[in-house]
């Protein structure tokens, strides 16, 4: 099992971090960095199919591929050298979907102190025509690692020039998907929608105001369904990765907040 640590000079707890579609976990360095300066441990590694993880580029037979890699990661997260201390769930995008799903369907998530999902996806800003998706449940039975463009561009991503150009020269970022994996995405959010009971732990949804990916408002109502507790803030004029805005430091400071909050409950 392959994971990689940043740590923390003195931790008083953990983050898993899931990164999102055709990226990989490098891009969060920042963010570690971060987090490690508020005393967190954090855990992150490339999804099948993304970054320096092998397998087909863009690519997944089955969504519970990337759920079962979260589990593995989690449970190397709470396995660390302090078992006692909080462990939280982090997951953008692509990755926020995953994250989700785990907590709906793992028994390791019940030992997670929360959840943290920053525009997570839960419904595509752009509905896809009938006859697309139709098509592709087609292909999927006939020629499921049919590669097609993800529609990511680096101006969707975030405002920020620097990040934009690092995004695009960027080589292990990948920029197709296949056909398999746009209908297994599609199913996991289903279920994430028609299983929102099972998240039964502290959530904080951190949402894009000005997401082009992601509809902002669905995750919104998604958010609102939760029975248990739940956060909502949406930043507005930010664009998908509020990680990687100009106002990032101010994000993860909500989020190092809230973390906080959580432990000092549970105390």
């Amino acid at each position: 099992m392959r994971v990689h640590k940043w740590p923390a000079s003195e931790p008083k707890g953990a983050i898993v971090l899931v990164h999102g579609t055709g990226e990989h976990h490098g891009r969060y360095e920042h963010v570690a960095a971060f987090l490690n300066r508020q005393g967190w441990d954090v855990y992150a590694e490339d999804l099948p199919g993304w970054g320096r993880s092998p397998g087909i580029k863009g690519h997944i037979d089955s969504f519970d591929a990337y759920v079962e890699k979260v589990r593995e990661w989690t449970v190397a997260a709470l396995d660390d050298s302090e078992r006692k201390r909080p462990v939280f769930l982090l997951g953008h995008s692509l990755g926020g979907l995953i994250a989700t799903r785990f907590v709906q369907a793992e028994k390791t998530a019940q030992e997670l102190a929360g959840l943290i999902l920053t525009s997570p996806c839960l419904q595509l800003k752009l509905e896809v025509p009938a006859w697309k998706a139709q098509a592709a449940r087609w292909l999927d039975r006939f020629w499921p690692t049919l590669a097609m463009a993800n529609g990511i561009s680096p101006d969707m991503v975030s405002r920020d020039e620097a990040v934009q150009a690092a995004y695009r020269n960027d080589p292990l970022n990948y920029p197709k998907v296949s056909v398999r994996w746009f209908c297994e995405l599609h199913k996991a959010m289903q279920t994430a929608w028609e299983e929102r009971e099972r998240l039964a732990l502290p959530v904080l949804v951190l949402q894009a105001g000005d997401d082009s990916l992601v509809d902002a408002d669905a995750v919104e109502r998604f958010t609102a369904g939760i029975q248990g507790q739940k956060t909502f803030r949406r930043f507005p004029g930010l664009r998908h990765e509020v990680l990687n805005e100009p106002e990032r430091e101010d994000v993860l400071r909500q989020i190092g907040n809230w973390m906080e909050e959580i432990v000092v409950k549970e105390i």
